[in-house]
């Protein structure tokens, strides 16, 4: 049987490229593209397919392209492709019922993956994109924590420690003994530590939103009302420390990752407008930078374009959810709006980054089990890190 002009161009590029050089062409494709590649050729399929190519097409996306995930009703699961909403309406917003494991909560994202609140007493780690998933049980600590309705803590982390290549949750919340505690876990070896750690002064759990944001190689919270600081927690050194608010007459503020850097949109009291504001140096106070003013209050930036517009949404309202792009000088370039069937306050959001990175195993290796296991006993060691470790299977 002959082959086919197509089979025979596949060939002769396979033939004339190396091998290398087709992984570099492949690292600056878009990821929406690379998922149909992967059916030209068993060749092309092995190499997206690597986890190390992910990981490496991850890291060196110069544009990555953004997802917003959404729970209706905590049942139906909806993936809005934040970047198509520039170009085509019809495609952008798509139910992901099959992939979607069972869920109460959204919680949090880091580098292509989703943090999932579940029932009973399981945290699950997801990849939208892929469908990959794994659950993490928090069974311990639920026995030791005084009841707080459907969740388990006051406070959420989700992010990447590059220093051990492994993703970290890290909560917060209220002890039987009425103390707060602060448990964090490895997830590339489901090794939940004790952190022996306090609140900056002027800071309480009380203040802060539950749900942290990843950046910088740190998770970070504001505080409800006015922005009196934004709490940070580091994943290489393990402790907390603040950052200083914006002297702003502006209150609700929320916390996004904009472009790589930090980023804080915050209400008017008076006027209808809402200001986003981007530090770019960080932990730089004197480097916040007004970035726009939005003609809309209760904006909540959700990420920007390839070319620098911001996307956003507001408050849903007649049964709908509306996404607004405007440019940096606030003007409205286009808005998408999207009807459903539930009462506005059943609907949850989060937006990730996709990726093909897979979900690690219970164990991840040996290898990243020591490292874990040789850095809490260093922390411990030096008076800083928590007294016990629980290793959990699934």
């Amino acid at each position: 049987m002959e082959q086919s002009s197509m089979e025979k161009k596949l060939q002769s590029i396979n033939d004339l490229l190396p091998l290398e050089l087709i992984e570099e062409i492949f690292l600056r494709i878009p990821i929406k593209h690379l998922a149909r590649l992967r059916f030209v050729s068993k060749l092309w399929n092995t190499l997206i397919s690597d986890p190390h190519f992910a990981k490496s097409h991850l890291d060196h996306s110069l544009a990555p392209s953004h997802t917003c995930l959404f729970l209706q009703d905590k049942s139906q699961a909806y993936s809005v492709d934040l970047d198509a909403l520039l170009h085509d309406n019809t495609r952008a917003i798509s139910p992901i019922y099959k992939k979607a494991p069972p869920v109460y909560h959204l919680l949090g994202s880091c580098r292509g993956f989703v943090l999932l609140h579940g029932k009973p007493q399981f945290l699950i780690q997801w990849n939208p994109l892929t469908g990959s998933s794994k659950t993490i049980s928090y069974s311990h600590i639920d026995n030791t924590a005084t009841s707080n309705g459907e969740f388990f803590a006051l406070l959420y982390g989700f992010g990447y420690d590059a220093s051990q290549d492994d993703y970290v949750v890290v909560v917060a919340y209220k002890g039987k003994d009425g103390k707060n505690h602060f448990d964090l876990c490895c997830l590339g070896s489901n090794s939940w530590i004790n952190l022996d750690a306090e609140l900056p002064k002027s800071l309480n759990l009380s203040k802060l939103k539950p749900y942290g944001v990843f950046c910088n190689g740190a998770i970070h919270w504001s505080t409800y009302g006015v922005l009196d600081a934004i709490l940070v927690f580091d994943l290489k050194e393990r402790n907390f420390s603040k950052i200083e608010a914006i002297k702003r007459d502006m209150f609700r503020p929320g916390i996004v990752q904009l472009g790589g850097c930090l980023a804080l949109y915050l209400y008017s009291y008076v006027e209808d407008k809402t200001e986003i504001w981007v530090m770019k140096e960080y932990k730089v106070q004197s480097s916040w930078t007004l970035l726009c003013v939005i003609p809309l209050n209760f904006f909540k930036a959700l990420c920007l374009s390839a070319n620098g517009d911001i996307i956003g949404r507001c408050r849903p309202s007649n049964n709908e959810i509306v996404f607004y792009i405007y440019n940096v000088s606030g003007v409205l370039l286009k808005y998408v709006w999207y009807r459903y069937s539930v009462l506005p306050n059943r609907i949850q959001f989060v937006v990730h980054a996709n990726s093909l990175m897979a979900v690690s195993s219970s164990i991840k290796d040996k290898k990243m089990k020591k490292g874990c296991q040789n850095q809490k006993e260093v922390k411990q060691g030096n008076g800083n890190r928590g007294k016990q470790e629980n290793n959990l299977d699934t």
